[in-house]
């Protein structure tokens, strides 16, 4: 009987990777990183976990299939972030109906002031509501499980009480010793190593607040990427809160 996998989609820079931190001290699960997201980047998603022999994968569909022989061991978490659009690959497939499927959002003005300060070129479809969306759609439509969401300023604001929530509505126990973490870069950031510094250099959730200079506020091209991606996350922030317009 194959394990659980939770899949958790997010835009970039809405603490997603920090909540991987926490799920990786809990030790209870297998943690594939941005495999979705290295493939269309790449070509190819290389699993390189420490202790456990290197594997490659070239496409969605042997990544799927990959997926279900680890389920065989144990539980999987699978984290990816929406700069790309994904639904193409998903559809019909096992891995969407069988996951529970995890929704990070974050506030779009936050996203985007942080994501175009590690990226420059940052392109609208890039900040990833319209895409993650999308993917909700999809899981709304073929998923055996509903849908999870986490809210990431009430995780960096009260993180013991929204992993005990989220713990209670995922049906796992909730480890408050998994909110402590070692420092340090783990292997399987190794592609996007610049984009984890404060997760590497976290032992924990910490509320954060950094001023850029270049802002939503105060830049026209970041205000338009504000507007154009507002609409998706207010539609999600409905889902999460029970309504379904």
């Amino acid at each position: 009987m194959p394990k659980r996998l939770f899949v958790m989609w997010a835009p970039p820079r809405s603490l997603s990777t920090a909540f991987v931190r926490i799920v990786a001290a809990r030790a209870d699960f297998t943690i594939l990183h941005e495999p979705l997201c290295d493939l269309a980047a790449c070509g190819h998603y290389l699993d390189k976990r420490a202790g456990a022999p290197a594997h490659q994968v070239d496409s969605a569909q042997a990544l799927f299939d990959y997926v279900e022989l680890l389920r065989r061991d144990g539980q999987v978490f699978i984290k990816d972030t929406c700069e790309y659009a994904y639904d193409d690959v998903l559809a019909g497939t096992a891995y969407l109906r069988d996951a529970t499927h995890v929704f990070m959002l974050r506030d779009p003005e936050k996203v985007i002031n942080s994501h175009y300060h590690i990226n420059p070129d940052l392109r609208c479809a890039e900040v990833g509501y319209e895409h993650l969306a999308r993917v909700y759609k999809l899981v709304r439509a073929e998923s055996h499980n509903a849908p999870l969401f986490v809210d990431a300023d009430q995780l960096a604001a009260d993180p013991d009480g929204t992993m005990a929530r989220f713990c209670a509505s995922a049906g796992l126990a909730h480890m408050p010793d998994s909110l402590r973490w070692e420092g340090g870069h783990l292997d399987v950031w190794e592609r996007t190593r610049r984009w984890h510094l404060d997760a590497a250099n976290s032992t924990g959730i910490a509320l954060i607040e950094r001023r850029y200079a270049t802002r939503v506020d105060n830049h026209e091209l970041l205000r338009d990427f504000y507007r154009a991606n507002l609409p998706f996350y207010e539609y999600l922030k409905q889902q999460a809160e029970g309504r379904h317009p």
